[in-house]
């Protein structure tokens, strides 16, 4: 079974949040040995009562401890959780059973269309760092550093398509951050994702190359990824 990407804490830090973005936290009697850190989508039964997480490798996660949570999750919706698999036998249609720990929402957004001009006239608030960018299913997954002062929930990201970039294949992405004039001194991490199905009518092909930028404090960011569209 594969696991979040290895590549920060960032689950430690979005877990943070919890309070501000509403999540759901578990306190059950589940010892938590070996627990894992995913990205999912949230899916309902044709019951609409019980439901369970299709993570990212499309493997689907049925939580056992679903009693305990504080407010049932909204169908379709996209979350980071934390969790400890607790059987590897599949039991109806599903591939692991789990205990959840942690259960966070995660903001999705589609990509942007926009021209080199327009990126250009609305320059980007520095972020303080990207500490990874990669692909799940069909989003384009941000991991990042921001400075607020009192309010971080006013900063907005937004991914913005070059379409004066557009050739053949390749794709220009640049990422937007706006801190609506919260340029504070402490460190926030986020995570946010992109859903890449929303550039299908731009790229006339199954498949595209992107470039990713973003202003950091240290320089611009970039990121090199390949991704084939849904059939």
């Amino acid at each position: 079974m594969k696991t979040f990407p290895p590549k920060s804490l960032a689950f430690a830090a979005v877990l943070c949040l919890c309070a501000a973005l509403s999540s759901c936290s578990l306190d059950g009697g589940y010892e938590q040995f070996f627990p894992q850190t995913q990205l999912g989508v949230v899916r309902y039964t044709a019951d609409s009562v019980h439901w369970y997480i299709q993570n990212d490798d499309n493997l689907s996660l049925y939580p056992k401890n679903t009693s305990e949570l504080q407010k049932a999750p909204e169908n379709n919706a996209r979350v980071l959780v934390v969790f400890n698999v607790l059987s590897e036998d599949r039991i109806s249609d599903y591939d692991y059973v789990v205990a959840l720990a942690y259960m966070v929402p995660v903001n999705v957004y589609d990509v942007i269309s926009s021209s080199a001009d327009t990126i250009a006239a609305n320059p980007s608030d520095t972020l303080r760092n990207v500490e990874s960018v990669w692909i799940g299913s069909h989003y384009l997954n941000v991991d990042y550093y921001f400075f607020y002062d009192a309010y971080p929930e006013k900063h907005e990201v937004s991914l913005l398509h070059d379409t004066t970039a557009l050739r053949g294949k390749d794709v220009k992405l640049v990422l937007r951050h706006d801190g609506k004039g919260d340029r504070g001194e402490s460190p926030r991490q986020n995570i946010v994702s992109f859903d890449l199905e929303s550039l299908r009518d731009v790229v006339q092909a199954d498949s595209a190359y992107i470039t990713f930028e973003a202003e950091c404090g240290d320089g611009v960011y970039r990121r090199g990824l390949s991704y084939k569209f849904k059939d």
